[in-house]
């Protein structure tokens, strides 16, 4: 069943779109600040191999953020 948009509907949509991208792009940001911050305290933590596995976490959650966002092509 195909369900027709009112061009209304389609901006809508698209522009409820772009605001999620945003969102997404400003807590890559601030991931990727935390982590910079977060970076610091390794050799200060009781277990540093586990710190760091934390960080390698987070950054492959932001490339996989950075790779979503070069990837854009909805709209």
């Amino acid at each position: 069943m195909e369900v027709a948009l009112s061009q209304e509907e389609t901006q809508r949509v698209l522009d409820y779109i772009a605001a999620l991208e945003d969102v997404n792009d400003r807590l890559l940001v601030s991931l990727k600040k935390c982590v910079q911050l977060l970076a610091q305290f390794k050799n200060f933590v009781p277990d540093p191999d586990g710190w760091q596995e934390m960080l390698d976490v987070f950054e492959l959650t932001i490339r996989e953020g950075e790779r979503l966002t070069s990837e854009k092509t909805l709209h």
